[in-house]
């Protein structure tokens, strides 16, 4: 049963919302995540306030999926994460209810496994599925790195 792992921010600044997030909102600064991948650099905060995790969710390249949402929609929310043991098989169960996804499983952050669904097959909300290694872990081959 797929568990809340956090709620993700489409932003065209997430240094500009760090003081709404701390000052108006209350939430603690957890950690600050930038992957550089050719043609794009996505940098991500995640905040905490009384267990609920948040993550501001900044791209450069305007083509990516979060600034394509923002163009459409503006800033907000883009997706919502659920926490599973075991990425693969949840992912045929979905299929197998018409669920699409539109990410080949990537190594992201946090030291999860992530793929994101289609939202047209998903009542219009993206749905994030991260599988979280254990320390020590290697990723295994069927991930994109």
């Amino acid at each position: 049963m797929p568990a809340m792992d956090h709620i993700g921010y489409a932003v065209r600044d997430a240094d500009g919302k760090r003081g709404m997030m701390e000052k108006l909102l209350g939430f603690t600064f957890l950690e600050r995540k930038v992957y550089e991948r050719p043609g794009n650099t996505s940098r991500l905060d995640f905040y905490e306030c009384q267990g609920a995790v948040l993550e501001l969710l900044e791209n450069s390249n305007p083509e990516a999926p979060a600034n394509k949402f923002i163009a459409a929609r503006g800033e907000g929310l883009h997706h919502i994460c659920f926490r599973v043991d075991d990425l693969r098989a949840v992912m045929a169960e979905w299929e197998g209810k018409g669920v699409k996804f539109t990410l080949r499983p990537l190594f992201g952050s946090r030291g999860g496994i992530i793929t994101f669904t289609d939202p047209s097959t998903t009542g219009g909300l993206a749905i994030e599925l991260v599988q979280y290694l254990k320390a020590g872990e290697p990723v295994p081959d069927w991930a994109q790195k």
